[in-house]
């Protein structure tokens, strides 16, 4: 037998879908995230720290770039050294083979 209570709270169940909650629960997130972002840049000497870190952080990347290149460059040479000396070596075994 079911009380009419208990029907009552079988039509109240089911509450927030899961996915409205956790989309809702992004856009707040990145809201907050938005205006902390906005408050610390609010102030001028957070700001300066800001754009300090931006400013090494790229003179950090720059440094790492030129340093891929030094090494590429480097392999690169000693790439082309291993194809001169296999051609070498493989006209060496023809002259030899005629």
């Amino acid at each position: 037998m079911t009380s009419p209570n208990q029907k009552q709270r079988d039509d109240q169940k089911g509450g927030i879908n899961p996915i409205v909650a956790g989309v809702t629960g992004a856009v707040v997130g990145a809201a907050a995230v938005g205006i902390a972002g906005a408050a610390v840049l609010a102030n001028d000497d957070n700001r300066k720290q800001v754009e300090n870190f931006i400013d090494t952080a790229k003179d950090k990347v720059e440094e790492m770039k030129v340093n891929v290149e030094e090494k590429i460059a480097g392999a690169q040479e000693k790439v082309n050294e291993v194809i001169a000396s296999v051609k070498d070596s493989t006209q060496d075994v023809g002259d030899d083979a005629e």
